[in-house]
């Protein structure tokens, strides 16, 4: 990418110094700050982000939009997911021009901390403030970063598992959209003489094993929500009973005829295309899949279903459906940016101003911003898809863990989900193995 000229701005460092000793708070504060970003906004910058985080298209409207509104130019480079940490670690390294960051939550953003501005000195710069954005993201953000101090704002964020359902097919077997595994039982019955041939529930699996891991980690969150974090951060045990109990729980879903054991060959493509071709009555995959609720998303790829809705994995007990959610996307500013007042602003625009209209309509990331609320236009008065939606978002904004994966041991830990859902290995066994996994330290 071309570099514009940019506005460059002035930051100095103030030395804090402050009476007391021996807390570590008074240590890291007595350290060097740096002072508020200042400048005015214009000039142009670079913005490097991911692909899907929110994508190309998002980020030309983004462009646009903030160029119309402002007279900056901004060039967007999009990389492939698998790409980008390490060539954004090597442009960071070698001072490459990069005013605003797609932050990677989890280990990349503890990564590139020491690369990033502190979030405190262009906080005035965001339209408001740290308030702009939900206080469960802020807190999920801190998580990322060592010393309590934010170094990116959170973007948008995403839940797992979670169901959409063919309303089509529901009809056709008289069946409402499943609230308990009872429910899919008599879902399942039905479908046998109604439409036969037709699976009851697909999702990723087959070699896409890191989605037997999230679906059994929701089922674990539902009856003992806060089990994950207690691993993730806590050092508490895989093979505990919470842990036990849901994978032994999902195992009987296969061998009482709830699930069909045929859906497991299904990796991620063909469980999506088996629903989307109306071979399937519901697939459980995560929310980054909504725009399935979309009438103009169904045209356009084809999707012969009239009407798409949402419903958690179901539960034993109802009440209890959730799932598990985490931001996906955070955004910084390098301390190397030479554009750093317009890419507070820039911020500003597409986490808490109009920008965010701009990509929410995909539908991929539910936004980080306060009070934002759906343009109705979206889902075009299609009453189900809307009540779908709605539910997606109360479910991501009140999980029962985050969603902060360790993406190495997810997959490894799916394999043994799948072996206790073929009915090749107990659920006890299948969790002391994962134990066994995570204390050898190869996936932290």
């Amino acid at each position: 990418m071309k570099l514009v000229r940019p506005l460059t701005v002035a930051i100095t460092l103030t030395a804090l110094t402050l009476a007391g000793c021996g807390s570590s708070a008074d240590e890291a504060s007595s350290k060097p700050q740096p002072s508020a970003v200042t400048g005015e906004v214009g000039g142009a910058i670079t913005v490097w982000t991911w692909d899907g985080a929110p994508g190309t298209d998002a980020m030309t409207k983004l462009a646009a939009g903030f160029q119309a509104k402002t007279g900056v130019t901004v060039n967007s480079k999009v990389i492939k997911r698998d790409d980008f940490k390490a060539q954004a670690q090597l442009a960071l390294n070698s001072g490459e021009h990069i005013d605003v960051l797609g932050v990677q939550p989890s280990q990349f953003a503890a990564e590139v901390q020491s690369k990033l501005l502190p979030v405190s000195s262009y906080e005035s710069k965001l339209t408001n403030g740290l308030a702009g954005y939900k206080p469960a993201t802020v807190e999920q953000t801190r998580k990322l970063y060592t010393g309590g101090q934010l170094y990116s704002v959170p973007f948008g964020s995403t839940g797992s598992a979670v169901c959409f359902y063919n309303g089509d097919l529901l009809a056709k077997a008289g069946a409402q959209p499943p609230q308990t595994w009872a429910d899919v039982k008599a879902l399942s019955d039905a479908l046998k003489t109604k439409a036969p041939g037709v699976l009851t529930l697909v999702k990723p699996s087959g070699a896409d094993t890191w989605f037997e891991d999230e679906f059994v980690l929701t089922m674990a969150g539902q009856k003992n929500p806060g089990f994950f974090n207690s691993v993730r951060y806590e050092k508490g045990k895989w093979d505990q009973a919470p842990y036990v109990e849901a994978l032994a729980r999902y195992g009987q879903l296969f061998t009482d005829g709830t699930l069909q054991r045929s859906s497991l060959d299904l990796g991620y493509t063909d469980a999506m295309n088996a629903f989307n071709t109306g071979k399937a009555a519901l697939v459980c995959n995560g929310s980054w899949e909504a725009g399935l609720l979309k009438k103009s998303f169904r045209q356009t790829n084809g999707i012969k279903i009239s009407s798409v809705g949402v419903v958690p994995v179901p539960s034993d007990d109802p009440a209890s459906r959730s799932l598990r959610s985490f931001l996906d996307v955070t955004w910084g500013i390098p301390t190397t940016a030479q554009n750093q007042a317009t890419a507070a602003a820039f911020i500003a625009y597409a986490t808490q101003a109009e920008g965010v209209n701009l990509w929410a309509d995909g539908l991929g990331f539910v936004p980080a911003a306060t009070n934002w609320k759906l343009d109705a236009s979206v889902l075009t008065g299609d009453s189900t898809a809307e009540q779908g939606y709605q539910q997606i978002q109360d479910l991501i904004n009140k999980p029962s863990s985050d969603r902060n994966n360790l993406s190495s041991f997810s997959a490894q830990v799916g394999k043994y989900v799948l072996e206790v859902a073929q009915g090749r290995l107990s659920a006890k066994d299948a969790a002391a193995k994962a134990q066994k996994d995570l204390d050898s330290g190869l996936y932290s």
